[in-house]
């Protein structure tokens, strides 16, 4: 418990970073009869840890007769996704844990044939200095990258009706956003996703336990594992998932959405659109700086555009300087109002790129003797 303590009073001062989170397993199953079946399946999903919490979730049973289930590591240690595991070493410790409980009791190691991976979730966290809802145009950003990487890429945010923010926003390969999907990114208020999960007492004692819970952007990789391999127990055991994926999922995020040189060009592309516009309306009779940007806003993701389109069409300096001037008020006006960032996409960007691509496992030349 004090060692426990000391590592949640050390997470709490973290500034972001990448963390364990779940995996899915199918168990190989051979001569297992109804009965022992069901028996089975009570004891995984009953089974807890040293500190008393259930971690492993039995999703179903296949038609090839094997059991599917999703183990999670930091559901192992405190019982909540919000624990972060950030060690190659926590990770041993679980699956260590769950084959000495289940694969290797005498009761069940002749219905054991082996173990297949099929899924691995890992998420980064981003700490924000505002709102959730207030990225709503970096999330745009994000898709309008995603787009381009993925030849049939689908980006879908779920919106809350009644406040009208984003909660959950999805970035798939393939347009399907459930898990048979085969890679995906999933970007969401982690706060708001575990508030309405948990006894209010819980979601209480989270927030004392973790300062930092509020602030968490949770920018969560998850890919179907297309191993043809059969893992014995003990290979299961001292299988390095962390250490085999994280770098390709870290590299994930880095080359689908904040891919920056991809952000340039888009950048780009929308100011010479922009201009083209600005230059057609600004003789018209009523044209006003405020009426144009108004009319403009759902695709003015980010001031900068805004600033560098100024600089294409208004020659004159003084003229120009005036007019940025202007938009500027209009847009901190528009982000008071709304609650949507505009002014500061760009350095925001540059924070996130840094946040993930600084990301590393704490113990990365661990491993198992």
């Amino acid at each position: 418990m004090k060692m426990l303590t000391e590592i949640i009073r050390l997470y709490s001062k973290f500034k972001g970073g990448n963390f364990m989170d779940t995996i899915e397993i199918s168990l190989i199953l051979d001569g297992i009869d109804i009965f022992k079946l069901q028996l089975l399946r009570s004891k995984i999903a009953n089974l807890t840890s040293p500190s008393g919490h259930t971690f492993v979730d039995v999703l179903e049973f296949s038609r090839a007769g094997n059991l599917i289930l999703k183990i999670s590591y930091p559901r192992y240690f405190t019982g909540t996704n919000v624990y972060l595991i950030r060690s190659k070493k926590e990770c041993f410790r679980v699956q260590n844990y769950f084959c000495k409980k289940i694969l290797e009791n005498k009761e069940w190691e002749k219905c054991i044939v082996g173990i297949k991976l099929l899924r691995v979730d890992i998420p980064f966290i981003f700490i924000m200095d505002r709102r959730f809802y207030s990225y709503k145009n970096i999330f745009y950003i994000f898709a309008h990258v995603y787009n381009i990487k993925k030849t049939k890429a689908k980006s879908k945010g779920f919106l809350d009706l009644i406040t009208d923010e984003f909660e959950t926003i999805i970035y798939s390969s393939n347009g399907n956003s459930r898990k048979d999907c085969s890679n995906k990114l999933e970007i969401y208020n982690q706060y708001k996703n575990l508030k309405g999960k948990v006894k209010e007492e819980i979601f209480i004692r989270i927030n004392k336990d973790y300062p930092d819970f509020k602030k968490r952007m949770r920018l969560e990789v998850s890919k179907r594992i297309n191993l043809r391999i059969l893992f014995s127990i003990e290979d299961f055991k001292n299988l390095d998932i962390l250490g085999k994926y994280f770098y390709d999922y870290k590299k994930y995020i880095l080359d689908n959405v904040l891919d920056l040189s991809i952000i340039e060009n888009l950048y780009n592309q929308w100011v010479e659109e922009l201009t083209h516009k600005l230059n057609e309306e600004k003789y018209s009779k009523n044209f006003t700086y405020e009426i144009f940007i108004l009319q403009n806003i759902r695709n003015l993701y980010d001031y900068e555009i805004i600033k560098r389109t100024l600089k294409n069409s208004i020659s004159n300096r003084s003229t120009r300087e005036n007019a940025i001037t202007k938009v500027r008020k209009i847009l901190r006006e528009f982000e008071v109002k709304n609650g949507i960032m505009v002014l500061n996409i760009y350095p925001t960007l540059l924070k996130m790129y840094d946040s993930i691509n600084e990301c590393d496992l704490l113990d990365k030349f661990y491993t198992i003797r």
